[in-house]
């Protein structure tokens, strides 16, 4: 069992975190001294452990403490990204305009979604066929009703029919916002997010 011990050595650096490829020498040095030291106590001996000092110490032995230094850097962890928005795409005119259609090109339409279909689906968007599909709004908890097909006039792909009103006027989307999506397999649906606005 590891619990984390009282002492702590130094002062902890409350600068906002900085790259260390751009800090001069002494910056660097400066910040090294200033790092937070913790000691972690472990109050408790592993089995192994125990029977080892058994041996050693004999049966009455009460255990013993020990502790480890650890240091804590002033920059924050990395966080590991929760969504895999594959797809990444700042909104234009057309996006958020009365045509009521939100465009991906074939690159997109075949690299991030197609493949995680079955062959029959596949097969209606190419021919022109719309299907109806789900996109699930993770911001707002909410599922919505699209459909999904070829554009006529270009290789384009769109999703329409609610998208003006479930999307561009209930969250307000407007040219130059950025939207993710991604196919979740798990569920068979869209899952979409405002990224930036």
């Amino acid at each position: 069992m590891l619990i984390k011990g009282m002492t702590i050595h130094g002062d902890s650096y409350l600068g906002s975190p900085i790259s260390i490829k751009f800090l001069a020498l002494n910056h660097f040095i400066h910040l090294f001294l200033q790092m937070e030291k913790i000691t972690f106590h472990h109050f408790l001996l592993t089995k192994a452990e125990e029977e080892d000092e058994i041996k050693r110490y004999g049966s009455t032995f009460p255990g013993r403490r020990r502790g480890e230094m650890v240091q804590k850097r002033a920059e924050p962890p990395k966080l590991l990204q929760l969504f895999p928005w594959e797809i990444n795409k700042v909104l234009n005119a057309n996006d958020v305009s009365s045509l009521g259609v939100l465009e991906l090109t074939p690159e997109q339409v075949h690299k991030h979604i197609l493949k995680h279909w079955e062959a029959d689906m596949v097969a209606k968007v190419l021919n022109g066929k719309q299907i109806p599909i789900v996109v699930l709004d993770i911001d707002t908890d909410t599922k919505h009703s699209l459909l999904f097909k070829k554009w006529p006039q270009d290789e384009n792909f769109i999703f329409h029919s609610s998208w003006m009103n479930d999307f561009v006027k209930r969250r307000n989307l407007q040219e130059g916002m950025q939207i993710g999506m991604y196919w979740d397999l798990r569920i068979s649906c869209f899952k979409f997010s405002i990224l930036n606005n």
